[in-house]
């Protein structure tokens, strides 16, 4: 017998020998006891037959080990599809257990932290295009959080708004909200055309219930990992992009912020410090912050409008700050013109804290990967 030979008879021996133990360990309480005895038996003779080569005997012996382990623990029926099911439930245990305590997906509704993140964007869009049909439609959905909509009449009626809905703006026909995406202009009443659906009514006119209303391209809002055990090691830093629970935002009913949501904002004011907004820089303690880098980009790169005192605003003039006390701290959105943060409604309870987003995991757009 080769050497070649004597391996594989060595690895099915073992083999054979560990389904054995195996089989007896899992089923030795309920097997009977015939069946259990000659498990023991079948073990003790391929130990014996290995040690002194038996090669004749072996082979009969392996195969007598076999049918012992299959009366011990029977097939059971449909074994692909058990096995493919509890792969899935472990792949869904681990995935939810790693959501409650290490990291979890947050999406960005609204556009207060543009263009560092995107909220959920519309365009104008006539009609629909090729891309706009099956199977490409799904593909543009699935890789960039893209699809095509319209907004038809429920019923007939005059058109009335728009006005705030929820996350977004509404026509109402009949006292019935139609949603429709739109972004108004800084400070103005007026919507910007170029980064809203396109309106194919006024309001005023009368409709009649399926007439069309808008047309659009909606880009879905950008999705991240948020690290939820992080804080539980370090302390939260200026820069970071952080996730908080607006549960703990003090006079949230004033500033008709709803409840057991998340907001997502950058991280400027730390305990104990003084915070203020001169020449479109957020001023620390009397010192404009320009470290971390995005600081500066907010000043410096284009698309970017610098911090900026707002109207009813706690920080409404450069005379103006906000004390963040002992354990709290003090978020600011990125797109100053158009964010409800920390400006309005001061700093929050370190309680409040979820953790630092840091990847940008969908759509595979400009934003994908590791944030800054």
């Amino acid at each position: 017998m080769t050497y070649g030979e004597k391996r594989r008879w060595k690895k099915r021996v073992q083999s054979t020998r560990h389904q054995l133990r195996h089989a007896l360990n899992m089923r030795e309480d309920v097997a009977s006891a015939a069946d259990v005895e000659a498990a023991v038996e079948a073990d003790v003779a391929l130990r014996t037959l290995w040690a002194s080569r038996d090669w004749k005997r072996l082979a009969p012996a392996c195969e007598s080990a076999e049918k012992t382990i299959d009366r011990l623990q029977p097939p059971r029926a449909f074994p692909r599809w058990r096995e493919n099911i509890e792969v899935f439930v472990v792949a869904i245990s681990l995935a939810m257990a790693c959501k409650c305590f290490f990291i979890q997906p947050f999406k960005i509704p609204t556009g207060s932290m543009q263009p560092t993140l995107n909220g959920i964007l519309a365009y104008p869009q006539e009609g629909r295009a090729w891309s706009d049909y099956p199977p490409f439609n799904l593909l543009k959905l699935a890789v960039f959080g893209e699809y095509y909509t319209e907004v038809r009449a429920k019923t007939s009626g005059i058109v009335g708004g728009p006005l705030p809905f929820k996350d977004q703006y509404a026509f109402s026909i009949g006292g019935i909200p139609h949603p429709i995406r739109m972004t108004p202009l800084p400070d103005s009443a007026v919507y910007d055309p170029a980064r809203s659906m396109q309106f194919h009514v006024q309001p005023g006119d009368r409709v009649e219930k399926g007439q069309l209303l808008a047309t659009g391209r909606v880009i879905r809002g950008d999705q991240v990992f948020v690290n939820k055990v992080m804080y539980h090691f370090t302390r939260p830093k200026r820069g970071q992009i952080i996730v908080f629970d607006t549960n703990f935002i003090p006079h949230k009913e004033r500033l008709h912020i709803m409840a057991d949501t998340f907001y997502i904002k950058r991280l400027v004011g730390l305990p104990g410090e003084t915070v203020s907004i001169r020449d479109r820089y957020a001023v620390v303690d009397g010192r404009p912050v320009e470290e971390p880098y995005p600081f500066a980009r907010q000043v410096l790169e284009p698309g970017y409008r610098g911090y900026v005192t707002r109207v009813g605003a706690i920080l409404n003039s450069s005379a103006s700050s906000i004390q963040v006390g002992d354990k709290q701290f003090l978020p600011f959105g990125d797109n100053t013109y158009s964010s409800l943060d920390g400006r309005y409604f001061g700093p929050v309870s370190e309680k409040a804290l979820v953790g630092p987003a840091f990847f940008v995991y969908w759509p595979f757009g400009p934003h994908w990967g590791r944030l800054r």
